[in-house]
Parts: structure tokens; sequence; C-alpha cells
């Protein structure tokens, strides 16, 4: 099964990027240039096995994604898992580990596109140009978040966090 992984450095702790991340609602935040998030249905914060459900638009296409939460340990993991989604299968972790300047965030994905015939031409494109394009912007989003004047602890979507 294929399998993306990004790994950047934050300026954070990795308690401040877990309970971001543990809010599907800041999913808004992060949308990337022609894919926008407009509906978010969810609890507050993660806990195991709740779901969540997204509708994203691009262009004049919505694609909707049902998701559950795996597990969820604070304050270095969340994991959900794609239960309705364009992929036949969807594993995301989301891993905060300290580092001496801030915090990595390392996202690792492990996929299955829903049709066959794509094949390993189909994983290559979704390996290696669609998962990169998108957490490259997702990440540099999350950078500029909790760089701002006001980081994300402060904002009303996110969860105040002071570990």
């Amino acid at each position: 099964m294929p399998v993306y992984t990004r790994r950047s450095l934050m300026p954070a702790t990795p308690g401040q990027l877990f309970h971001f991340h543990e809010n599907p609602h800041n999913l808004r935040l992060l949308s990337v240039v022609g894919l926008k998030v407009v509906e978010v249905e969810a609890e507050r914060i993660a806990a195991p096995s709740g779901e969540f459900a997204v509708a994203v638009r691009q262009g004049p296409l919505t694609l909707r994604w049902t998701g559950r939460w795996e597990r969820v340990e604070y304050p270095h993991l969340l994991v959900d898992v794609g239960i309705r989604c364009p992929f036949a299968f969807w594993r995301h972790e989301h891993w905060f580990e300290a580092a001496a300047s801030g915090a990595t965030l390392t996202d690792r994905i492990e996929f299955r596109l829903p049709w066959r015939r794509g094949g390993p031409a189909g994983d290559w494109v979704a390996q290696r140009i669609i998962l990169p394009a998108m957490f490259a912007a997702r990440h540099e989003a999350t950078r500029r978040l909790f760089a701002a004047p006001e980081p994300p602890g402060k904002n009303p979507l996110a969860r105040n966090a002071n570990p």
C-alpha cells in the first residue's frame, strides 16, 4: 500500500499542535488553493471512535468525506481513518514531537486509490504530486498560523493549549 510522509518544524509545542489538529473545524484554516472546506460537522475535539464529516469544494465539484478518530494520544498522536471518502483506503497519522526550536509535525498517510486501472501510475501521481502539494500547503499554513502574533491557541476555533 502506498505511503506518503511529510515532516516540518513548527514554531509551537507538541501540545499546541495536538490541540489545533484535534479540532476538525480548523481544517477551514488549512484550505489549499483551489480546494475550499465548505462544511464541517464534528464534535469540538477528537475522541477515539468519534466521527467527523467534511465537505470540500473544488471548482464545481463538492467532495464529501466522513472520517473516524482511530487513536488519540495527547500530546503526540492523532490518527484518523476515512470511512466514506474519495479513497478506497485512507489512514492519516498526525505526529507531534518536541524539537530544539519548537516541534515537528509529521503527517503519514497510507492510502489506496478507488480505481484499479490507475495502478502504479495513479499511486505515483497521488504520492508524488497530489499529496505533496496538499500537505506542503497545509504545513505552510500551519507554520504561518503559529508564527502569527495571535497564534491559534487564541483562535476561537482552536482549543487553548498550555503544555
